[in-house]
């Protein structure tokens, strides 16, 4: 035991005495002698070995990691020897074998990855990257949490300390590392992922990768759908710190220089082009880490470019060790320098810097340098300009160049570094001269130096490369002008072509440019040279390519990858974090710079579903922030996206709390402000109106609506501006809605009253308005009527009497005598005015008169109970009109009458309390009684009793009245003291003449009995008397007037009654009338408004959807598992419904299995319901399959020219369901529209196609009835639609409204669709029957076309195509297809194939009779094609699996009567005469319908019980493809096209109907056939469903095409005889391989290959150039382009061809070249390019700049150049159609262009891309797109992405040379491994031709992948190939620049007279024409 410790601690030392003895100056030597004793094997081995000792094993593992350290410090090569040996995932299993680790020994790992304290990383940095690795990788295997978190803390600050150790981390993969060790979250604490996810942000602010963007997406997958990941809110934070750089731009592709030998070498020079030298480049320098104690006194000097002769002269200029910039020239004998001082470029930071050397104008004019740092003038100072005349020879940038001489070190002291900056554009007045400065204006010493030739290096220090980053670098031969400078630096380090914007300042520029330099364009070691000059340099360093996460999110997949984040923080609630949230919702800010990518839709419901506990003032704040930086950008595309869908969408913010809603409306509130007229039309007040409608108004539109009364209330009543209101409410018709707004009970009291309220506003409140009454009133009763008898003053009085009515039915606003009172002071007045005029009538006074009557009873009666009716007012008017009337009234009895009722008004004046009112009157009367003769007792005793009463009561009340009334008293007593003898009653009354104490003597004297004795005695008696006799008649008269005036009143009531009634009738037409019909148009326009929002709503779930739909695919960021698939709609050219889709609404169906084994629920579910799930299940999964979806609104803003043609309508049927909708044509589009009630939000079947898009039209019959319509379009896709009108059973009005939509479309477009009507016309005009017999097409694509023809359609399952059964034999092992036996016998209907049935079939019809003769005659009481056939055929496929459900009650049909198996399903057949379903066209080219890929449960055979499940296939067929395969052969050979003939005849020829079909044995039940039923005869609805049920059941029998027997098919070997007579048709090669032969044509490319040589598809042909030599199109590898005649056939010559070589591409003059450079470095293949279709344009990829470039084949001139994609364009291929494109690239996304047509003629691309298609992970290197299939494919290096498919994959594999065979739904088929490496391959018809690099041409079969001949040899490396299109040739371009044509053809003399031929006319020589004539020796490969 002491040996093994003595052993242990042996080893301890040892170990630390190597660290010991490398702590010297000898480093370099102990490395190099420990590395050649496997030192590092000895120490690993040692730890191994060691384990046995527990106790001190981790000290021993310290000082291994502390001696491994030392070993490697500063030494890469020893660093290299430990990974080659050892490798640090070695160590990482020894380490963590040892145990648990210590802190100790993770902090010796961090010390090893700084080669020293890791504490001073700051000053260290990061020397060796791959321990943090480890320690990385070491996290979840940590037991303890505390060192989780300790080591994450450090591993953040470590490698985030500066930009050069972000940099380290990510060129070493850390951020995948990283990622890797979070999918661990089960072993991490929360703290330690938090730091690793920070860590992420941090590094990926430097660089992060679509595929590390991927994986991070990846990691935040979670097992349950409504579930958030954990790390779901530190990652988005991480994302959006990566988003964010801080600080300024800096370059994502660089050069780094930072190894002493790096730089960039450029090529000699030869003679200088222009006058100056100008330097621009971009730049990043960091502060050297190294020991200050070590450096040299000079160091050293980082060039940044050298320039120089042969003889040592020229430009250069470097950076000091101190950082600053030097700019010098070099002549023979000086070296002077100008240095930009205060400028350190040692900051880690992006710089632009410009330098610009201008020669003297003058002969001895002074040379300037100007220094530009970020398009900023630094410094212009005098600078010598070397002699330009000798080549440059030695040039470098970032290199140390070639060292320089170094005599002594110069006197001449350092530069001084901290000198001031020189002011602006300093002119230093003089010019360098050898050894002296003279007439410097400033100290030129500070800034500008001068050494003698070759002393530079001791003076500056020796020349190193740039030692850090170099961005694009651009030499000019002419001088920048500052505005150029500036230009330049404002396109940032990242702008490719930095002259491609549209400032003119730029546009000069690129014919300055001597060389331009772009990492991009750049692979080890070329740079290549982007201007015409092409000196391409040599890069000695490496290029650094870090990629922005705001340009890979659009990698993989666009800014909706992100939106399941949103969705998942959504589901986090109310566990969120603080402050989270608002970091988090908004997505835009990680959008693209351009925006271009940006599915600006997809933010428009974001915030719809965000639960309003997220919505918070934190979202506000950042949507405020978001919307003024989109501001500041000025992308007002985007700003209206934001504005329409976030800021003014208020579906999201009324969700959230009051402040936060409130916080919302004030915002709008500021910016509306700052910007009115912006909002005004789009957001002004009709749409606040209809957001608080929608929004905040459910079911309180009263309240609203006093909101808005109430406020506009308040603004007349308190607005500053009251007129602009009044003006507006005065305009027509608006007020007038106030007063209908009172009509309506609906509204509330108090909206009434507001309204109301209003009214009187308007009309000037409540006093002006009774005012303006009363004026009006009195205008009509004063002034209206001028008369003053009876009748005149009924009239008036009549006024009155209305008052009193409604003052006592009504409470009115002022009581009725107040009114009246009013209206009698007016009267009084204006009577006063009268009688005041001189010439006052008689009339006047007589109506004075009248009226003091009417004032002096009305007082009486009313004035009596309202004291306050006896105003100051009425008793002024009426005193002065008793003034003027006195003069009237002087005598006679009028006057008597007058005095009396003058007196009485007064005395009741004098009566009231009012003091003024009493005095007043009291002073008249004293007035009237001292000149009035008082004669009668009675009167005096009127006079007295009645002021008696009034003192009294002011004595005893002790008022001031008493005080007024004695004087009146004295008067009065004094004039009738003798009349009434008072002397004799009254001793005792006190004097009245003058006494001075008659004022208190009377007041004592009335409280005497004497006194009241005789008032109460003599007085009262007598007074009432008086007022009996005086007054009594004149009240009789005024309440006889009062009646008359009340019948009057009422008389006129009821014609008032009667007018109102007629006026109510005149306020209906006036008033109410035009408010319903605003009401009316308000509606609308309301509901139109509700409408746009769910269009838009739709518009954006839809995108929605189908982003998720990617996002969840196989394929996608977010996948999920498993797939289930179910068939497409869409078809190939031959009508082949080929291609499944993700059904990504599955279902299994086991509860319809368990319901047919009676396990599941009885209770069956309606079909109704069943439906119900069949259409929802259908409509949401169609999506994918569905046209985009076009809303309504867009239409509205579509041109003017669009009209709007007819609208109908109708129901779109599909073999899912019938959908009702609305079909429009307009004068450019057809519209459909979705009408389902039950349709789920955002889903449907909406579609909109351009006219120019249809195809065809076929009229069409719908349940046996001619209503539908088939459209057929370009793309292969077709809608079936039924015009159906249920309203009316007029079939004549069915026709009509079918075939009206018809012809207008048929109108629209008819030079596109054949316009004949019925299916016998359409047939007989197509020729296909003709085309059929000689053979130019096949059995299959003519029964389709016949099915099509013929009504027959995928659209509606009762039509389904049918096809034949063509065999018999399903038993054999072998399927033998020259033996007829095998076939069956296509001349009988399938129900009597079986000799046996015939008989009993024939006695069935003969012996059939119908006793009500309804039904006719039939052989068959079934039919060979209907619905429930179709389904059962199909039943493994959805949706044909749900049918079935739908149709069996809601369960499968027994496995018994299922289809389970081919050879059973033709024995019954046989066996059974009432089963005649003959096939459907899936069973010739749809192998998935065989087998059982989704599983269901179809339960099992009840003999056998053997489970049903895959189709049971014949024993000749080895898969389903085999089946398919054979059985399609079987389809396509002679005996059946020999027979076909006589099938159609039965199906869709004459033997269908009639005697011949009877005699055919051929009739089935009535109700299939056309005409037998009309269903719009029945009215009732439950009967004509029941028999439509029945027709759909039955099936029907197809049109019937021909009525005479169809002709038969021509033998292949009589078709061959013909073509060989021909002398105009091309042979098809693949038809006669073995006669192949091959002809070179040489002088296109001499010595260089050719890259891409093909013939257009669809070149236009006139009419008069029929027969004239077609296009073909080569291009070269030195991008010459070549456009060549081309004749396939002639069967004069001995290659049945005819070449007219392209001369322009041997004349250096006319050659047309495709614009370049492509990428250094990039394989220049045939995948690279594409030819339009008519051969006019060249789309070419591969470009450095990441280009499409678009080249004129005519003109060769560039018209096109489209950057979308984020790297190199690496493959592009065009449809069969021509109308799309689709390109892949290294950024690992395909896109798809549409080509723009004019007039049918390809003139480029769309600018953007239809779509974008993510899914890959590497490099996109082959793609394909077939629009009819919507499909594309692509292929990337390491995986075959299936996005949608071609019909067949193949997938030339690199590493083992093999061919992989892929079905069109992506299953493996089969492979074949290849002797050579595949070059070029192409797949046609049924053959694949592909050339090699080894120089073969193999043709081999598609289906076996077999060899059909043996390999051609080629003798040299194959470029490109390609098969012309009648399938004549193979064109094969060859490494040598030959061009092989490969065709059919005999090696024969030519024909004598062949030379003397002329060529269509053509004046070409011959050595153009017969350039292709000599045959090519190919030798057949053994």
């Amino acid at each position: 035991m002491a040996m093994l410790v003595l052993k242990v601690l042996f080893h301890f030392n040892f170990v630390d005495t190597i660290t010991a003895m490398l702590d010297c100056t000898d480093r370099p030597v102990l490395q190099a002698i420990f590395l050649n004793s496997n030192c590092f094997e000895h120490l690993i081995r040692l730890l191994q070995n060691c384990k046995v000792f527990q106790g001190r094993l981790d000290c021993l593992a310290v000082s291994t990691i502390q001696a491994l350290t030392a070993v490697m410090h500063k030494s890469p090569a020893a660093k290299e020897v430990f990974k080659e040996r050892i490798g640090y995932a070695h160590i990482y299993e020894v380490l963590k074998s040892l145990g648990q680790p210590s802190r100790e020994l993770l902090e010796e790992l961090m010390n090893m990855a700084v080669e020293g304290d890791h504490m001073a990383v700051g000053i260290l940095g990061i020397s060796n990257v791959q321990p943090l690795l480890l320690l990385i990788q070491w996290l979840p295997e940590l037991e303890s949490h505390d060192l989780q978190i300790f080591i994450s803390n450090w591993l953040r600050r470590i490698c985030c300390i500066n930009r050069q150790s972000r940099a380290t981390c990510v060129n070493a993969d850390m951020v995948i590392r990283i990622i890797e060790t979070l999918n661990h979250h089960s072993a991490l604490h929360c703290t330690c992922a938090e730091n690793l996810i920070a860590l992420l942000g941090s590094l990926g602010s430097q660089s992060m990768g679509s595929e590390e963007l991927l994986q991070l997406i990846r990691l935040l997958r979670t097992e349950e759908p409504k579930q958030a990941h954990p790390y779901v809110i530190p990652v988005v934070r991480a994302i959006l710190a990566m988003a964010r750089k801080q600080g300024m731009a800096s370059a994502l592709q660089y050069f780094n220089l930072c190894h002493s030998m790096a730089g960039i070498a450029v090529p000699s020079i030869q003679r200088w082009p222009g006058s100056a030298f100008s330097f621009n480049a971009w730049l990043c320098l960091d502060q050297d880490q190294v020991d200050p104690s070590t450096a040299s006194k000079t160091g050293k000097r980082k060039q940044l470019y050298s320039f120089f002769t042969g003889g040592g002269m020229g430009f250069e200029a470097f950076i000091t060790c101190s950082g600053v910039l030097v700019v010098a020239v070099c002549t023979k004998r000086e070296y002077a320098t100008v240095m930009l001082p205060d400028h350190c470029f040692f900051d880690s930071l992006w710089h632009n810097i410009t330098i610009v050397h201008m020669p003297g104008k003058r002969p001895f004019g002074q040379s300037i340098v100007y220094i530009y740092v970020n398009g900023q003038q630094k410094i212009s100072a005098p600078l010598r300009f070397p002699a330009m005349n000798e080549p440059f020879t030695s040039c470098c940038i970032g290199s140390a160049g070639q060292r320089t001489t170094t005599p002594p070190p110069s006197q001449i002291p350092d530069p001084p570094f901290s000198s001031p900056v020189m002011p602006h554009r300093t002119s230093l007045g003089g010019i360098l001269s050898p050894g002296s400065w003279s007439g410097m204006l400033a100290k030129p010493e500070l800034i500008t130096k001068m050494i003698s030739a070759g002393t530079q290096d001791s003076e500056w220090g020796c020349p190193t490369s740039l030692e850090g980053q170099l961005g694009s670098v651009i030499i000019f031969h002419e001088a920048l002008q500052p505005p150029q400078v500036k230009a330049l630096y404002l396109a940032g380090p990242n702008c490719l072509t930095p002259w491609k914007s549209q400032e003119p300042e730029v546009a000069d520029l690129p014919s300055k440019v001597l060389l331009h330099y772009t990492p991009k364009a750049c692979r080890n070691p070329i740079c290549l040279d982007l201007s015409a000059n092409l000196l391409h340099g040599r890069l000695t360093g490496n290029k650094v390519v870090n990629w922005d996460i705001k340009d890979m999110i659009n990698c993989i997949g666009g800014i909706n990858v992100l939106f399941p984040l949103l969705e998942q923080i959504s589901f986090l609630g109310r566990q969120m974090p603080e402050k989270s949230v608002g970091e988090t919702l908004p997505p835009e800010v990680v959008t693209p710079v351009e925006g271009d990518w940006v599915v600006l839709s997809s933010t428009k419901a974001s915030g719809r579903k965000v639960p309003s506990i997220l919505m918070d003032v934190n979202v506000l704040m950042a949507v405020q922030l978001l919307i003024e930086q989109v501001s500041v950008e000025k992308n007002l595309q985007l700003l209206q996206q934001m504005y329409q869908h976030l800021l003014f969408d208020f579906s999201i913010w009324n969700s959230g709390d009051f402040p936060f809603r409130i916080g919302h409306i004030q915002y709008l509130s500021t910016i509306i402000k700052d910007s009115r007229r912006l909002f005004r039309k789009k957001y002004g007040v009709q749409f606040l109106l209809d957001t608080l409608r929608v929004y905040y108004g459910y079911n309180c539109l009263n309240f609203q609506l006093c909101g808005i009364l109430d406020v506009l209330f308040s603004l007349l009543h308190s607005s500053s501006a009251p007129d602009q209101l009044f003006l507006l409410l005065f305009e027509p018709g608006n007020a007038d809605i106030l007063y209908a707004l009172l009509l309506h009970q609906r509204y509330s009291d108090k909206l009434r009253e507001l309204a109301v309220n209003i009214t009187f506003l308007l009309q000037g409140g409540d006093n002006e308005l009774i005012q303006l009454l009363t004026d009006i009133l009195l205008c009509i009763m004063w002034k209206g009527i001028e008369r003053s008898d009876d009748e005149a003053w009924i009239e008036r009085g009549q006024v009155f009497s209305a008052l009193t009515k409604l003052g006592i039915s009504n409470e009115l606003l002022r009581p009725s005598d107040e009114i009246k009172l009013n209206l009698l002071e007016k009267m009084l007045e204006w009577s006063v005015t009268d009688n005041r005029d001189s010439k006052a009538l008689p009339t006047h006074t007589e109506n004075a008169f009248r009226l003091l009557l009417i004032v002096q009873d009305f007082l009486q009666a009313e004035g009596l109970v309202n004291s306050n009716l006896w105003t100051e007012k009425l008793l002024e008017e009426l005193v002065t009109l008793m003034d003027s009337l006195s003069v009237w009234y002087s005598a006679g009895p009028e006057a008597a009458w007058f005095s009396q009722v003058q007196v009485q008004l007064l005395l009741g004046f004098i009566a009231q309390d009012n003091l003024q009112v009493c005095a007043m009157a009291a002073a008249k009367l004293n007035t009237l009684l001292q000149t009035k003769v008082i004669e009668s007792q009675p009167e005096a005793c009127y006079l007295l009793g009645k002021l008696e009463g009034i003192l009294s009561r002011s004595i005893e009340e002790k008022t001031e009245t008493y005080s007024f009334l004695i004087p009146l008293v004295r008067t009065l007593v004094s004039k009738i003291y003798e009349l009434l003898f008072m002397n004799l009653h009254l001793p005792s009354l006190p004097s009245t003449n003058g006494s001075p104490s008659f004022f208190e003597d009377f007041q004592e004297y009335c409280r005497s009995d004497e006194w009241k004795v005789y008032i109460d005695k003599y007085i009262i008696p007598n007074m009432k008397q008086y007022e009996e006799n005086s007054f009594r008649h004149g009240h009789e008269q005024m309440a006889v007037y009062w009646k008359d005036c009340y019948e009057a009143f009422m008389v006129n009531m009821h014609k008032r009654d009667r007018e109102r009634g007629e006026s109510k009738l005149k306020f209906q037409e006036h008033f109410v009338e035009p408010f319903s019909r605003k009401a009316r148009q308000e509606n609308l326009r309301y509901n139109s408004m509700l409408k746009q929002l769910n269009s838009q709503h739709t518009a954006t779930l839809r995108q929605w959807r189908a982003a998720q739909l990617y996002l969840l695919s196989e394929r996608g960021p977010w996948k999920q598992h498993p797939v289930h698939w179910k068939l497409s709609n869409v078809e190939n050219f031959s009508r082949m419904r080929l291609k499944l889709v993700q059904n990504y609404n599955f279902n299994s169906h086991q509860d319809a299995s368990d319901l047919r084994d009676n396990l599941g629920n009885v209770t069956q579910p309606s079909s109704e319901s069943l439906l119900l799930e069949v259409v929802k299940q259908v409509k949401v999964s169609d999506l994918e399959d569905d046209v985009a979806f076009f809303g309504r609104d867009e239409k509205d803003e579509q041109s003017q020219k669009e009209k709007l043609i007819l609208s109908e309508n109708c129901e779109l049927i599909t073999i899912i369901d019938v959908i009702p909708g609305r079909l429009e044509v307009t004068t450019q589009h057809l519209y459909f529209f979705d009408g389902s009630i039950e349709k789920e939000e955002g889903v449907g079947f909406d579609f909109k196609w351009h006219l120019s898009q249809i195809r065809e039209i076929h009229l069409r019959r719908y349940n046996l009835r001619r209503s539908a319509l088939e459209i057929f379009l370009t793309d292969q896709t077709n809608y079936f639609i039924n015009f159906n009108k249920e309203v009316c059973v007029c079939q004549i009005f069915l026709f009509t409204v079918r075939n009206k939509v018809y012809s207008r479309i048929l109108s629209l477009r008819s030079p596109n669709i054949s316009g004949t009507r019925s299916p016998q016309e359409l047939f007989k005009a197509s020729g296909l029957m003709q085309k059929w017999v000689n053979r130019e097409i096949s059995n299959f694509d003519y029964l389709i076309q016949l099915n099509t023809m013929a009504g027959r359609t995928y659209n509606d399952l009762a039509q389904y195509p049918v096809f034949p059964w063509i065999l018999r034999d399903y038993t054999s092992d072998e399927l033998d297809l020259n033996n007829p036996a095998v076939f069956r016998d296509l001349s009988k209907p399938i129900g009597v194939v079986n000799e046996k049935n015939a008989k009993a079939v024939k006695e069935k019809y003969d012996n059939f009779e119908d006793p009500l003769g309804v039904i006719d005659k039939f052989h068959y009481g079934t039919h060979y094609s209907n619905a429930a056939g179709v389904m059962h055929y199909l039943i493994r496929v959805e949706p044909f699996t749900t049918l079935h459900i739908q149709l069996q009650s809601g369960r499968f049909d027994c496995a018994d009567r299922q289809f389970h198996s081919i050879p059973a399903t033709w024995q019954a057949l046989m066996d059974n005469p009432n089963d005649v379903k003959e096939l459907i066209p899936e069973f010739f080219y749809f192998p998935e319908f065989l087998e059982n890929q989704n599983g269901f449960n179809l339960g099992q055979l009840q003999i056998s019980k053997e489970a049903v499940n895959d189709v049971v296939l014949p024993k000749w067929a080895h898969s389903p493809e085999d089946f398919i395969y054979k059985h399609r052969k079987a389809l396509e050979s002679e005996y059946v096209s020999a027979h076909l003939h006589e099938w159609i005849d039965l199906i869709f020829g004459y033997k269908q109907r009639g005697p011949a079909a009877v005699e055919a044995l051929n009739v089935f039940y009535y109700c299939t056939y056309e005409g037998a039923v009309d269903l719009d005869a029945l009215t009732d609805e439950k009967e004509r469903k029941a028999l439509e049920g029945m027709i759909n059941n039955f099936g029907q029998t197809p049109c019937q095409l021909l009525k005479e027997p169809h002709p038969q098919r021509l033998s292949a070997e009589e078709v061959v005889q013909r073509l060989t007579r021909s002398d105009t048709s091309t042979l098809n090669l693949f038809q006669h391989l073995t006669e192949l032969k091959s002809f070179f044509i040489e002088g296109i490319s001499d010595g260089v290959p050719i890259v891409k040589a093909v013939v257009p598809r669809n070149q236009s042909r006139s009419f008069m150039s029929q027969g004239s030599p077609e296009i073909l199109v080569t291009a070269s590898l030195n991008c010459i382009i070549g456009t060549h005649g081309w004749l396939p056939y002639d069967k004069n010559i001995s290659n049945y061809f005819t070449f007219i070589k392209d001369t322009t591409v041997t004349n250096p003059k006319t050659q047309r070249n495709m614009s370049g450079p492509f990428a250094p470095g990039l394989e220049i293949t045939s995948k690279l390019f594409a030819v339009s279709h008519d051969a006019k344009l060249l789309f070419s990829g591969g470009h450095w700049d990441n280009s499409i470039r678009v080249t004129s084949l005519t003109k060769g001139k560039l018209i096109g150049q489209h950057i979308r994609h984020m790297d190199i364009v690496t493959c592009l291929a065009i449809d069969y159609c021509g109308i799309h494109l689709i390109s892949g690239s290294r950024d690992t996304t395909c896109m798809i262009w549409q080509i723009v047509q004019q007039g049918g003629v390809p003139v480029g691309l769309t600018p953007k891309p239809l779509q974008i298609l993510y899914g890959h992970t590497d490099e996109v290197t082959s793609v394909g797109i077939s629009t009819e299939l919507d499909m594309a494919v692509s292929g990337s290096r390491v995986s075959i992405f299936i996005l949608s498919l071609l019909c067949h994959l193949f997938s030339p594999s690199l590493q083992c040379n093999a061919l992989h065979l892929y079905s069109v739904n992506g299953k493996h088929l089969g492979s074949e491994t290849l002797k050579e490496e595949v070059s070029d391959m192409c797949v046609t018809g049924e053959y694949i031709v592909m050339g090699s690099l080894q120089g073969f041409l193999s043709i081999r079969d598609l289906y076996s992948l077999n060899l059909s001949i043996s390999p051609l040899a080629m003798r040299l490396p194959i470029h490109c190939i390609s098969v012309t299109k009648e399938y004549s040739h193979i064109l094969v371009g060859l490494e040598d620049g030959k061009l092989i044509i490969v065709g059919v053809g005999k090696p024969a003399e030519m024909r004598s007279g062949q030379l003397s031929r002329k060529l269509w006319g053509s004046s070409k020589r011959l050595s153009q024409i017969s350039s292709g004539e000599t045959e090519y020796n190919t030798q057949d490969s053994k």
